[in-house]
């Protein structure tokens, strides 16, 4: 007989259990990331963002909701069948403008625009924002352990020539399967530097940490649906790529071409083999699998035109904090990004003279 799928936890209060020294931590990150701004600010002549700084496509689209989704997974956004308009922000995680050659977290932020509902902050605004990147689990457990690991990893992503950080790249994806042959292996954040390099449309995207959902608590992913993004996972990136390799791809393949996703959650069933503080750690998919709640479509566009380029660069914001109360961001990662997001795009705004706003539209201002 097989036994019946485990119960999603309830969403309360008491999942997240901060660091007592969590709020100075968090002001020590803001500042040091801050350096990295003015430090942008002055290599570039135009402030960028200090994490996920170079874009390779600012596509619009559409997240359609299924439709009879069961009670635990029709929450919050999805707890109605609807479709929504929506901006993607494809980039790389560097907080600089890095050559398409070096490997890494390749992230996909999703702005869905005219939600309804209870918010997180008095913003007045109707859209609700994810964060994704590529890898599944976040390199660093909390506040602490990014500000003490993370941070100097940043600075040094951040200054290194990416002549430098090829050598890196060379020298780790050499190491790697020595210390497999010996029982070891690389550090997570490292071993983010060796993984296949393979073409940005091709990858499964993940939000990491824990984000309410409603009456529970899940983790997300969004994952190539259509045959013509599913081909692409199995695709390297050509040795000789050029340094917008990416973003040529990406503008090539919307010139013709349609991309279908299909968004997933992760419901947690246990806070102690799921914890909510932890973003290292894996919840197991044997327990909870990811279960599909909508799609995203991104129809052929011109992908990186340069209104689109100014308007997603400089003017748009991406924040998991910005949205419904029903998707709050859980856990030491996420609350560390309220306020370093935060910063960096009033800095980014202010230094660009650009106006801080959130859309009620897809139609890019001229």
């Amino acid at each position: 007989m097989t036994s019946p799928a485990p119960t999603p936890i309830r969403y309360r209060e008491d999942l997240e259990r901060p660091r007592q020294d969590e709020a100075e931590l968090i002001d020590k990150l803001v500042a040091k990331l801050h350096g990295n701004n003015v430090w942008a600010y002055k290599k570039y002549r135009h402030a960028i963002r200090d994490a996920h700084a170079k874009s390779h496509g600012i596509l619009i689209g559409e997240l359609t909701v299924d439709p009879d989704l069961p009670e635990e997974l029709a929450q919050g956004l999805f707890a109605r069948a609807a479709t929504y308009p929506v901006f993607g922000r494809l980039s790389s995680t560097s907080g600089a403008l890095r050559h398409d050659r070096l490997r890494g977290i390749r992230g996909l932020g999703l702005k869905v625009l005219g939600v309804e509902g209870p918010r997180l902050q008095d913003d007045g605004a109707t859209t609700q924002d994810f964060l994704l990147v590529t890898h599944r689990e976040f390199p660093f457990k909390d506040a602490h352990a990014y500000l003490v690991r993370g941070m100097p990893l940043a600075w040094l992503l951040a200054r290194l020539p990416d002549r430098v950080m090829m050598v890196v790249q060379w020298v780790l994806a050499r190491v790697k399967p020595v210390l497999h042959r010996f029982g070891g292996k690389l550090p997570v954040a490292l071993e983010l530097f060796v993984e296949p390099n393979i073409p940005i449309l091709g990858n499964t995207f993940f939000s990491s940490a824990p984000i309410r959902y409603g009456d529970y608590v899940a983790k997300f992913c969004l994952a190539p649906l259509s045959p013509s993004v599913k081909v692409l996972g199995s695709q390297l990136m050509p040795d000789d790529a050029g340094p917008e390799a990416f973003r040529d791809m990406v503008v090539e393949f919307f010139r013709h071409d349609s991309a279908v996703y299909e968004l997933r959650v992760q419901l947690c069933t246990d806070p102690v083999t799921m914890p909510i503080e932890d973003a290292t750690v894996a919840w197991p998919e044997s327990v909870s699998p990811h279960r599909r709640v909508a799609t995203v479509t991104f129809p052929a566009q011109d992908a990186y035109g340069d209104k689109r380029r100014i308007f997603g660069d400089d003017v748009l914001s991406f924040n998991a904090w910005t949205g419904l109360a029903a998707h709050r961001p859980l856990g030491s990662i996420n609350r560390l990004k309220l306020k370093v997001y935060e910063a960096s795009s009033t800095f980014r705004h202010e230094k660009n003279h650009q106006p801080l706003l959130e859309p009620v539209t897809v139609d890019v201002p001229e």
